[in-house]
């Protein structure tokens, strides 16, 4: 007897199928016929839920943006949070950042589509306005920041989000190809980082031997 998934558990199955093709041949390897293959579903099951390859692939991109922006606004919507961010942006910045990259880490496949489709052609404009909405709330939480140390004539908060976001998944996925090895130092040093323009603003010395953040 053939199941009947619901189109909820359909979308998961192609997400899982797509990550798996683009992690071992890249954007340009994916066919409908190996996202058949490797969801164990048969051709037409893709049209039940997408108009065409293409549609599949953006609808699991920004599926992602979602689950990164859910992230941020949990955070954000956390009173403790909120207090620290009045008292020590910093240590706020360090759990956010922690946040994202655990994110990024638990899931080799879906990170790696994520960072692909980022830099392939099929990422465009619309991608990038509807990706500003996404992550508005991120942008907000360093203009505040801004104001409140006096900084915000100095840089764009925009610029600084997406230099954060784009540097940080661009070393998980050197990580997951096997490029850079998985250590804790590693990751400190991705959050130093970038971080770095923000922290020299705000006159915060992470790159001092005394500043240690644990996870």
């Amino acid at each position: 007897m053939v199941r009947k998934y619901s189109k909820e558990e359909l979308k998961n199955k192609l997400h899982r199928a797509l990550y798996t093709v683009v992690m071992n041949e890249g954007i340009e390897g994916v066919t409908v016929r190996k996202i058949s293959k490797t969801s164990d579903l048969s051709d037409p099951y893709i049209y039940q839920c997408y108009k065409n390859l293409g549609d599949l692939m953006a609808d699991a991109f920004l599926e992602i943006d979602r689950e990164v922006a859910q992230l941020v606004e949990e955070l954000l919507g956390d009173g403790e949070f909120r207090k620290k961010m009045e008292s020590n942006p910093e240590e706020c910045c360090w759990i956010m950042w922690n946040a994202y990259w655990k994110f990024l880490m638990k899931d080799p496949e879906k990170t790696v589509f994520y960072w692909r489709y980022y830099q392939s052609a099929r990422y465009t404009k619309e991608f990038l306005e509807i990706r500003r909405g996404v992550l508005s709330q991120f942008v907000t939480y360093m203009e505040k920041m801004g104001q409140d140390y006096g900084i915000k004539e100095l840089t764009d908060p925009e610029v600084l989000v997406s230099n954060i976001i784009d540097s940080t998944v661009s070393v998980a996925v050197k990580m997951h190809l096997g490029y850079m090895k998985q250590t804790d130092l590693k990751a400190h040093t991705v959050y130093q980082s970038v971080f770095a323009l923000l922290f020299h603003m705000l006159q915060v010395d992470v790159w001092d031997e005394s500043y240690i953040c644990t996870a």
